[in-house]
Protein backbone atom coordinates (compact mmCIF):
# COMPACT_ATOMS: atom_id res chain seq x y z
CA UNK A 1 0.00 0.00 0.00
CA UNK A 2 1.26 3.82 -0.23
CA UNK A 3 3.54 4.97 1.88
CA UNK A 4 3.97 8.73 1.38
CA UNK A 5 6.91 10.74 2.94
CA UNK A 6 7.34 14.09 3.75
CA UNK A 7 9.96 16.85 2.75
CA UNK A 8 12.87 17.75 4.37
CA UNK A 9 12.99 21.06 6.76
CA UNK A 10 16.23 22.89 8.45
CA UNK A 11 14.42 21.41 11.54
CA UNK A 12 13.92 17.50 10.46
CA UNK A 13 16.55 16.80 13.21
CA UNK A 14 15.07 13.97 14.51
CA UNK A 15 17.73 10.96 13.75
CA UNK A 16 14.66 8.29 12.72
CA UNK A 17 13.73 11.15 9.59
CA UNK A 18 11.82 8.46 7.62
CA UNK A 19 13.70 9.18 3.82
CA UNK A 20 12.50 6.00 2.82
CA UNK A 21 15.02 3.02 1.32
CA UNK A 22 16.28 4.87 -1.40
CA UNK A 23 18.43 7.96 -1.21
CA UNK A 24 20.34 9.22 -3.44
CA UNK A 25 23.44 11.80 -3.60
CA UNK A 26 25.50 13.78 -5.43
CA UNK A 27 28.97 12.34 -5.09
CA UNK A 28 31.15 15.47 -4.80
CA UNK A 29 28.52 16.80 -1.76
CA UNK A 30 28.70 13.11 -0.41
CA UNK A 31 32.71 12.93 -0.18
CA UNK A 32 32.85 16.89 1.11
CA UNK A 33 30.43 16.27 3.68
CA UNK A 34 32.08 12.72 4.84
CA UNK A 35 35.10 14.30 5.84
CA UNK A 36 32.90 16.52 8.61
CA UNK A 37 31.89 12.97 10.19
CA UNK A 38 33.42 12.40 12.92
CA UNK A 39 35.72 9.44 13.28
CA UNK A 40 34.07 6.55 15.81
CA UNK A 41 30.52 6.45 14.83
CA UNK A 42 29.03 3.02 15.19
CA UNK A 43 25.51 4.64 14.81
CA UNK A 44 25.31 7.87 13.59
CA UNK A 45 27.55 8.04 10.54
CA UNK A 46 24.73 8.60 8.33
CA UNK A 47 22.72 11.07 10.62
CA UNK A 48 25.84 12.88 10.94
CA UNK A 49 26.45 12.82 7.22
CA UNK A 50 22.87 14.01 6.09
CA UNK A 51 23.06 16.93 8.46
CA UNK A 52 26.42 18.26 7.23
CA UNK A 53 24.88 17.98 3.75
CA UNK A 54 22.12 19.90 4.61
CA UNK A 55 24.60 22.48 6.25
CA UNK A 56 25.26 23.39 1.97
CA UNK A 57 22.78 21.84 0.05
CA UNK A 58 18.59 21.07 -0.08
CA UNK A 59 17.48 17.62 0.71
CA UNK A 60 14.78 17.09 -1.85
CA UNK A 61 11.77 14.85 -2.04
CA UNK A 62 10.56 13.27 -5.40
CA UNK A 63 6.89 13.55 -4.63
CA UNK A 64 5.89 10.44 -6.41
CA UNK A 65 5.80 6.58 -6.05
CA UNK A 66 8.65 5.39 -7.47
CA UNK A 67 9.34 1.61 -5.72
CA UNK A 68 8.14 -0.80 -3.64
CA UNK A 69 9.80 -1.95 -0.32
CA UNK A 70 9.21 -4.72 2.02
CA UNK A 71 7.65 -3.21 5.47
CA UNK A 72 10.02 -5.11 7.92
CA UNK A 73 8.87 -2.89 11.30
CA UNK A 74 4.90 -3.67 12.42
CA UNK A 75 4.79 -2.24 15.85
CA UNK A 76 2.21 0.63 16.18
CA UNK A 77 3.55 4.42 15.69
CA UNK A 78 1.96 4.51 19.40
CA UNK A 79 4.86 2.11 20.56
CA UNK A 80 7.60 3.43 18.05
CA UNK A 81 7.48 6.55 19.24
CA UNK A 82 9.14 5.48 22.39
CA UNK A 83 13.02 3.80 21.01
CA UNK A 84 14.56 7.02 21.69
CA UNK A 85 14.07 7.06 25.35
CA UNK A 86 14.82 2.79 25.66
CA UNK A 87 17.44 2.15 28.22
CA UNK A 88 18.32 -1.07 25.27
CA UNK A 89 19.08 1.73 22.30
CA UNK A 90 21.35 4.26 24.80
CA UNK A 91 24.42 3.73 23.30
CA UNK A 92 22.84 4.56 20.00
CA UNK A 93 21.40 7.85 21.43
CA UNK A 94 24.34 9.16 23.03
CA UNK A 95 25.92 8.79 19.43
CA UNK A 96 22.87 10.54 17.59
CA UNK A 97 23.30 13.23 20.62
CA UNK A 98 26.61 14.21 19.42
CA UNK A 99 25.79 13.98 15.90
CA UNK A 100 23.23 16.62 16.59
CA UNK A 101 24.60 18.34 18.68
CA UNK A 102 28.30 19.33 16.14
CA UNK A 103 25.28 20.56 13.80
CA UNK A 104 23.99 22.96 16.27
CA UNK A 105 27.26 24.56 16.91
CA UNK A 106 27.81 24.16 13.03
CA UNK A 107 25.13 26.46 12.03
CA UNK A 108 25.17 28.79 15.22
CA UNK A 109 22.07 27.27 16.94
CA UNK A 110 23.42 25.64 19.99
CA UNK A 111 22.48 27.17 23.07
CA UNK A 112 24.69 27.79 26.02
CA UNK A 113 23.54 25.55 29.13
CA UNK A 114 23.79 28.53 31.44
CA UNK A 115 20.02 29.86 31.32
CA UNK A 116 18.13 32.18 33.53
CA UNK A 117 17.00 31.60 36.54
CA UNK A 118 13.18 32.35 37.99
CA UNK A 119 12.70 35.06 40.29
CA UNK A 120 9.73 33.34 42.05
CA UNK A 121 8.84 35.81 44.30
CA UNK A 122 8.25 38.87 42.19
CA UNK A 123 4.46 37.98 41.32
CA UNK A 124 2.08 37.15 43.89
CA UNK A 125 -0.96 34.79 43.34
CA UNK A 126 -3.77 33.52 45.46
CA UNK A 127 -2.94 30.09 44.48
CA UNK A 128 0.51 28.70 44.62
CA UNK A 129 -0.78 26.42 41.61
CA UNK A 130 -3.54 25.51 39.57
CA UNK A 131 -4.16 21.89 37.60
CA UNK A 132 -5.08 22.16 34.17
CA UNK A 133 -7.52 19.39 32.94
CA UNK A 134 -8.78 20.70 28.90
CA UNK A 135 -11.55 18.46 28.53
CA UNK A 136 -13.97 17.56 25.50
CA UNK A 137 -15.97 14.17 25.51
CA UNK A 138 -13.89 12.41 28.46
CA UNK A 139 -17.09 10.85 30.46
CA UNK A 140 -14.93 7.70 30.95
CA UNK A 141 -12.16 9.24 32.35
CA UNK A 142 -12.66 12.59 33.76
CA UNK A 143 -14.05 11.40 37.12
CA UNK A 144 -10.91 9.66 37.88
CA UNK A 145 -8.92 12.50 36.75
CA UNK A 146 -10.48 14.92 38.78
CA UNK A 147 -10.43 12.66 41.93
CA UNK A 148 -6.78 12.14 41.46
CA UNK A 149 -6.38 16.25 41.79
CA UNK A 150 -8.95 16.61 44.26
CA UNK A 151 -6.85 13.94 46.55
CA UNK A 152 -3.14 15.54 46.11
CA UNK A 153 -1.75 16.49 49.46
CA UNK A 154 0.44 19.69 49.57
CA UNK A 155 1.33 22.40 52.31
CA UNK A 156 0.08 25.50 50.19
CA UNK A 157 -3.24 26.36 48.08
CA UNK A 158 -4.09 25.19 44.86
CA UNK A 159 -7.16 24.85 42.64
CA UNK A 160 -8.21 22.78 39.40
CA UNK A 161 -9.29 24.75 36.25
CA UNK A 162 -11.37 22.55 33.65
CA UNK A 163 -11.53 24.12 30.38
CA UNK A 164 -14.54 22.07 29.03
CA UNK A 165 -14.53 22.08 25.08
CA UNK A 166 -18.47 21.87 24.53
CA UNK A 167 -18.75 18.34 25.70
CA UNK A 168 -21.48 16.44 24.35
CA UNK A 169 -21.38 12.87 26.29
CA UNK A 170 -22.07 13.55 29.68
CA UNK A 171 -18.54 15.10 30.82
CA UNK A 172 -20.37 18.44 31.46
CA UNK A 173 -22.63 17.15 34.10
CA UNK A 174 -19.45 14.84 35.59
CA UNK A 175 -17.68 18.57 36.17
CA UNK A 176 -20.63 19.93 37.63
CA UNK A 177 -20.77 17.60 40.00
CA UNK A 178 -17.58 17.78 41.04
CA UNK A 179 -17.68 21.40 41.36
CA UNK A 180 -20.77 21.22 43.77
CA UNK A 181 -18.90 19.24 46.17
CA UNK A 182 -15.51 20.89 45.91
CA UNK A 183 -15.17 24.75 46.06
CA UNK A 184 -11.44 24.75 44.38
CA UNK A 185 -12.57 23.73 41.19
CA UNK A 186 -12.90 26.52 38.37
CA UNK A 187 -15.17 24.63 35.30
CA UNK A 188 -15.05 27.27 32.17
CA UNK A 189 -16.95 26.63 28.82
CA UNK A 190 -15.39 28.40 26.38
CA UNK A 191 -16.86 30.98 24.23
CA UNK A 192 -15.48 30.03 21.50
CA UNK A 193 -16.22 26.86 19.61
CA UNK A 194 -12.86 26.60 17.70
CA UNK A 195 -10.50 25.77 20.39
CA UNK A 196 -8.29 22.97 20.46
CA UNK A 197 -6.21 21.51 23.68
CA UNK A 198 -3.57 24.72 23.03
CA UNK A 199 -6.32 26.88 22.96
CA UNK A 200 -8.00 25.58 26.03
CA UNK A 201 -4.53 26.06 28.21
CA UNK A 202 -4.62 29.78 26.51
CA UNK A 203 -7.81 30.29 28.26
CA UNK A 204 -6.85 28.42 31.72
CA UNK A 205 -3.77 30.52 31.89
CA UNK A 206 -5.33 34.06 31.41
CA UNK A 207 -7.93 33.40 34.07
CA UNK A 208 -7.81 35.15 36.79
CA UNK A 209 -7.99 32.50 38.91
CA UNK A 210 -5.24 30.87 37.81
CA UNK A 211 -1.86 29.90 40.06
CA UNK A 212 1.80 30.72 40.41
CA UNK A 213 2.26 27.49 38.64
CA UNK A 214 0.14 26.02 35.90
CA UNK A 215 0.29 21.80 36.34
CA UNK A 216 -0.79 19.83 32.92
CA UNK A 217 -2.80 16.75 34.08
CA UNK A 218 -4.58 15.20 30.82
CA UNK A 219 -8.15 14.09 30.92
CA UNK A 220 -7.78 10.24 30.35
CA UNK A 221 -4.53 10.98 32.94
CA UNK A 222 -4.29 10.55 36.81
CA UNK A 223 -1.35 11.79 39.07
CA UNK A 224 0.56 8.44 40.76
CA UNK A 225 -0.14 9.53 44.04
CA UNK A 226 -1.20 12.44 46.21
CA UNK A 227 2.19 13.57 46.55
CA UNK A 228 2.98 14.52 42.64
CA UNK A 229 1.94 18.27 42.54
CA UNK A 230 3.92 18.94 46.00
CA UNK A 231 6.83 17.03 44.17
CA UNK A 232 6.65 19.71 41.17
CA UNK A 233 6.33 22.74 43.45
CA UNK A 234 9.31 21.79 45.50
CA UNK A 235 11.54 21.74 42.46
CA UNK A 236 10.46 24.74 41.03
CA UNK A 237 11.33 26.31 44.23
CA UNK A 238 14.34 24.66 44.44
CA UNK A 239 15.69 25.06 41.19
CA UNK A 240 14.14 28.35 40.31
CA UNK A 241 13.25 26.73 37.13
CA UNK A 242 10.60 28.14 34.23
CA UNK A 243 9.45 25.24 33.62
CA UNK A 244 9.14 21.34 35.25
CA UNK A 245 8.90 17.95 33.38
CA UNK A 246 8.26 14.64 35.42
CA UNK A 247 7.84 11.11 34.49
CA UNK A 248 5.25 8.61 33.65
CA UNK A 249 4.32 5.00 33.22
CA UNK A 250 2.64 4.02 30.33
CA UNK A 251 -1.21 1.76 31.26
CA UNK A 252 -4.09 0.50 29.67
CA UNK A 253 -7.26 1.58 30.26
CA UNK A 254 -7.37 -0.31 33.57
CA UNK A 255 -4.23 0.82 34.50
CA UNK A 256 -2.62 -2.07 33.96
CA UNK A 257 1.79 -0.86 32.89
CA UNK A 258 1.95 -1.63 29.11
CA UNK A 259 5.47 -1.61 27.32
CA UNK A 260 8.21 0.31 27.75
CA UNK A 261 6.89 1.15 31.10
CA UNK A 262 8.02 3.78 32.66
CA UNK A 263 9.11 6.72 30.17
CA UNK A 264 11.63 9.14 32.48
CA UNK A 265 13.62 10.75 29.30
CA UNK A 266 17.20 10.17 30.80
CA UNK A 267 18.18 11.42 27.56
CA UNK A 268 17.80 15.16 29.32
CA UNK A 269 21.08 16.55 30.39
CA UNK A 270 21.33 19.98 32.51
CA UNK A 271 24.26 20.11 30.08
CA UNK A 272 22.54 19.25 26.80
CA UNK A 273 19.22 18.87 27.19
CA UNK A 274 18.17 22.24 25.55
CA UNK A 275 20.28 21.15 22.11
CA UNK A 276 19.35 17.45 22.62
CA UNK A 277 15.15 18.51 22.56
CA UNK A 278 15.73 19.63 18.94
CA UNK A 279 16.10 15.62 17.63
CA UNK A 280 13.75 14.19 19.70
CA UNK A 281 10.04 14.30 19.35
CA UNK A 282 8.84 14.67 22.59
CA UNK A 283 9.97 16.07 26.49
CA UNK A 284 7.97 13.93 28.98
CA UNK A 285 4.93 14.10 31.23
CA UNK A 286 3.72 15.77 33.42
CA UNK A 287 4.31 19.44 32.27
CA UNK A 288 4.09 22.46 34.65
CA UNK A 289 4.88 26.00 33.96
CA UNK A 290 5.47 29.22 35.63
CA UNK A 291 2.57 31.06 35.08
CA UNK A 292 3.79 34.84 34.71
CA UNK A 293 6.08 33.89 31.76
CA UNK A 294 3.47 31.28 30.18
CA UNK A 295 1.31 34.50 29.95
CA UNK A 296 3.69 35.89 27.58
CA UNK A 297 3.84 32.82 25.76
CA UNK A 298 1.02 32.46 22.69
CA UNK A 299 0.16 28.76 23.02
CA UNK A 300 -0.83 27.12 19.58
CA UNK A 301 -4.24 26.48 19.15
CA UNK A 302 -3.46 22.77 18.12
CA UNK A 303 -4.18 19.27 20.15
CA UNK A 304 -0.80 18.19 19.36
CA UNK A 305 2.87 19.12 19.10
CA UNK A 306 1.82 22.41 21.76
CA UNK A 307 3.49 20.93 25.00
CA UNK A 308 6.49 20.21 22.63
CA UNK A 309 6.77 24.17 21.11
CA UNK A 310 6.70 25.35 24.74
CA UNK A 311 9.21 23.09 25.98
CA UNK A 312 11.96 23.98 23.57
CA UNK A 313 11.07 27.78 23.25
CA UNK A 314 11.46 28.00 27.27
CA UNK A 315 14.17 26.11 27.75
CA UNK A 316 16.15 28.16 24.44
CA UNK A 317 16.26 30.81 27.93
CA UNK A 318 14.83 29.33 31.23
CA UNK A 319 15.95 26.54 33.42
CA UNK A 320 13.99 23.27 32.97
CA UNK A 321 13.84 21.12 36.21
CA UNK A 322 13.66 17.20 35.39
CA UNK A 323 11.78 13.93 37.91
CA UNK A 324 13.05 10.89 37.26
CA UNK A 325 11.17 8.83 39.19
CA UNK A 326 7.65 8.81 37.76
CA UNK A 327 5.01 10.49 39.17
CA UNK A 328 2.11 10.45 36.41
CA UNK A 329 0.03 7.36 34.60
CA UNK A 330 -0.70 7.89 31.07
CA UNK A 331 -3.31 5.37 29.85
CA UNK A 332 -2.68 4.35 26.07
CA UNK A 333 -6.50 3.03 24.81
CA UNK A 334 -8.44 3.41 21.67
CA UNK A 335 -10.01 6.58 22.54
CA UNK A 336 -6.49 8.40 22.49
CA UNK A 337 -5.17 10.44 19.78
CA UNK A 338 -1.64 8.99 19.59
CA UNK A 339 -2.05 5.50 20.21
CA UNK A 340 -1.84 3.93 17.03
CA UNK A 341 -2.15 6.60 13.68
CA UNK A 342 -2.05 5.98 10.55
CA UNK A 343 0.64 7.08 8.01
CA UNK A 344 -0.84 10.11 7.15
CA UNK A 345 -1.77 11.15 10.64
CA UNK A 346 1.79 10.67 11.64
CA UNK A 347 3.40 12.60 8.63
CA UNK A 348 1.14 15.65 9.51
CA UNK A 349 2.37 15.31 13.15
CA UNK A 350 5.99 14.71 12.46
CA UNK A 351 5.90 17.49 9.31
CA UNK A 352 4.39 19.79 12.24
CA UNK A 353 6.85 19.27 15.14
CA UNK A 354 9.75 19.60 12.16
CA UNK A 355 8.06 22.92 11.38
CA UNK A 356 8.31 24.07 14.76
CA UNK A 357 11.73 23.04 15.00
CA UNK A 358 12.72 25.00 11.99
CA UNK A 359 11.61 28.26 13.26
CA UNK A 360 13.00 27.29 16.60
CA UNK A 361 16.55 27.13 14.75
CA UNK A 362 16.05 30.39 13.45
CA UNK A 363 15.05 32.22 16.90
CA UNK A 364 18.08 30.45 18.59
CA UNK A 365 20.25 31.41 15.66
CA UNK A 366 19.58 35.40 16.14
CA UNK A 367 19.32 34.75 19.86
CA UNK A 368 23.31 33.91 19.90
CA UNK A 369 23.78 36.66 17.29
CA UNK A 370 22.29 39.15 19.58
CA UNK A 371 24.03 37.71 23.08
Amino acid sequence: KPHPLIDYQTGSLRDDFDFGTVLLFDAGVFKSASKKVKGGYKFAGLYSLRLNISQDKPIFRVPEFLYSAEQVDFRKSGIKQFDYVDPQNRDVQIEMESAVTEHLKSINAFINPLQRKINLSEHKFENEASIIIPVKNRSKTISDALNSAINQKTNFPFNIIVVDNHSTDGTTDIIRNFTERFKNIIHLIPEREDLLIGGCWNLAVKHTGCGKFSVQLDSDDIYKDSSTLQNIIDLFHKDCCAMVIGSYILTDFNLNQIPPGLIDHREWSAENGTNNALRINGLGAPRAFYTPLLRTIHIPNVSYGEDYFLGITISREYKIGRIYEPVYICRRWKGNSDSDLDIEKQNRNNNYKDRLRSIEISKRIKFNNEN
